[in-house]
């Protein structure tokens, strides 16, 4: 009975003593924070084990660079929509990552960097028109990259690169809908020319209704204009 009650205290007091312990692993920083004041120190804790306080807490942070996705539709210089595929590689800035902690939290990038990111694209996009997009698409992910690095100084943020790729289905699919609206507009260009000349001669009207003088008109295969005329008369 007594070597069962050590054990047992051996084992509360080791439990104990791991709650009261974090450890940060390779890649990885941690800041230590007061539950109580909600502070943050300034110090930026490399790999190891740490000792805390119960009262304590040591946040981990991730410090390898880590790639994000997003798809972002732009206009562009032309008004038409094109959805962009961007890849940026990002990650705090070990070094002041006490700062970003504190700042902004272990959010940062949906908080911070996804919204700078879609805000440089369209702003890239605006410039192009659409059919120069896929042409001219390393410049416009350099000019991103730009973007972004500069308006993410001092965020407490490192930028390593940013690739773009454009949305091929959608790129096909706005020049058939421009050529579908196009070929509309031809459609009416007939109706168009009849309406005028009906309003400024109806003796040419009469003559375009029956297929005379009807630059658009196709007879149909063994109909003659003046079997036509006939029954019109």
């Amino acid at each position: 009975m007594h070597y069962l009650t050590k054990g047992i205290l051996l084992i509360v007091v080791m439990l104990f003593l791991q709650a009261c312990g974090t450890t940060v692993h390779s890649g990885e920083r941690g800041v230590r924070g007061n539950l109580f004041t909600s502070g943050l120190t300034t110090e930026t804790l490399k790999s190891g084990f740490y000792w805390r306080a119960p009262w304590s807490r040591i946040y981990i942070y991730n410090v390898k660079w880590r790639s994000y996705v997003e798809a972002a539709e732009a206009l562009s210089l032309d008004g038409l929509p094109v959805i962009i595929k961007t890849i940026i590689l990002i990650r705090p800035t070990p070094d002041e990552l006490p700062i970003l902690a504190q700042n902004i939290g272990p959010d940062f990038y949906h908080r911070v960097a996804k919204p700078e990111l879609l805000a440089a694209v369209r702003s890239a996009i605006a410039r192009y028109p659409m059919v120069t997009v896929l042409e001219h698409s390393s410049e416009i992910a350099n000019m991103v990259e730009a973007l972004v690095v500069e308006r993410l100084k001092g965020r407490h943020l490192q930028v390593a690169s940013v690739a773009m790729m454009v949305d091929f289905e959608l790129a096909k699919v706005v020049p058939d809908a421009i050529e579908h609206e196009q070929a509309r507009g031809r459609e009416k260009e007939p109706k168009e020319f009849e309406t005028i000349i009906a309003e400024r001669d109806p003796e040419s009207a009469r003559r375009l209704a029956i297929g005379e003088d009807n630059p658009f008109r196709i007879w149909p295969e063994g109909v003659s204009r003046r079997a036509v005329n006939s029954l019109v008369r």
